[in-house]
């Protein structure tokens, strides 16, 4: 891959516990079968071993990661919600390559467990640029869990969901222009 690929996160969760995980730092995962199984499903050019996930260590809060973002023009990040029951993110070139994406995927799942019972939430990384329908990553959240799903398709995910995610990146890369 040598295009970058999108970012989208929509998560249900209230604003008290979105507030405490941007408040926090990030946290190293522990490499579990979820993990492994995602990696191994990837199709990937010299892959190696999942061994070890890094984490975004520069910053000193998860806000930080957003912040750092949304100042950098060149990205295409917008946000929305956060100060009720929906928070989003998109980010339009966010990276091309498996292990770059690596800490914003300990970031993402790190999130799940700010999460209550009912909460839910997606993210996707998939190429809405380009517009070949390939997915990087898809994670779905749960009440405090956040798991991968070994999707390949933008047509293998909720189309609601991919409509939502292209909306709002449309609006991102207009602002890059």
């Amino acid at each position: 891959m040598s295009e970058p690929r999108s970012l989208y996160l929509k998560v249900k969760t209230n604003k008290d516990n979105l507030h405490r995980f941007f408040q926090d730092k990030p946290l190293s995962p522990e490499i579990d079968q979820d993990w492994t199984s995602w990696w191994n499903s990837r199709k990937m050019h010299s892959q190696s071993p999942l061994t070890k996930v890094p984490i975004y260590a520069w910053i000193k809060t998860n806000r930080g990661l957003v912040d750092s973002y949304l100042s950098d023009p060149q990205t295409g990040t917008r946000e929305r919600g956060g100060d009720g029951e929906e928070w989003e993110l998109a980010i339009a070139l966010f990276s091309q390559n498996y292990t770059e994406i690596l800490p914003m995927l300990a970031w993402l799942k790190s999130l799940a467990g700010y999460m209550e019972t009912g909460d839910e939430g997606v993210a996707i990384i998939y190429d809405f640029f380009w517009g070949s329908g390939s997915v990087m990553m898809h994670m779905e959240f749960t009440g405090q869990q956040a798991s991968f799903r070994l999707t390949n398709k933008t047509s293998e995910i909720d189309p609601k969901i991919v409509a939502e995610a292209n909306d709002m990146l449309k609006n991102a890369i207009g602002a890059i222009g």
